[in-house]
């Protein structure tokens, strides 16, 4: 996959340059989570970049309302009633959760998988 950024100088002059999205610091979760890693993209709050681990399966936890959208690699994302559904590379998923209803991500692959998360203000807030 590639990834560019464009950048500006001080007299507004803008470029574009590759990025590696596998440079971003991303913050590795404890416990059974160990496998997943995030980072805030910039000061966007709302936008945030998800690392799987490959071979790794994760416990049910809470989905915030947005949008997923798989950028590298393969990952599998399950709801707790069971039903899943494969995504690969460009792939988007919407999550319409009220009350953050649980999600399982399971990358069962050798190589790393790389979601972006864009999340949403439930109706709710």
């Amino acid at each position: 996959m590639s990834a560019y950024i464009l950048m500006e100088n001080e007299e507004g002059e803008t470029w574009i340059d590759s990025y590696s999205i596998k440079d971003l610091p991303f913050e590795i979760g404890p416990g059974a989570f160990k496998g997943l890693g995030g980072t805030i993209l910039g000061s966007a709050s709302r936008l945030m970049m998800l690392r799987i681990e490959q071979e790794i399966e994760l416990p049910l936890h809470r989905a915030a309302p947005g949008v997923a959208i798989n950028l590298l690699g393969k990952v599998t994302v399950s709801g707790s009633q069971g039903s899943a559904v494969t995504l690969n590379p460009g792939d988007l998923l919407k999550i319409e959760t009220k009350i953050r209803g649980a999600w399982a991500i399971v990358n069962n692959h050798k190589e790393e998988a790389y979601l972006a998360l864009i999340v949403m203000p439930s109706d709710d807030s």
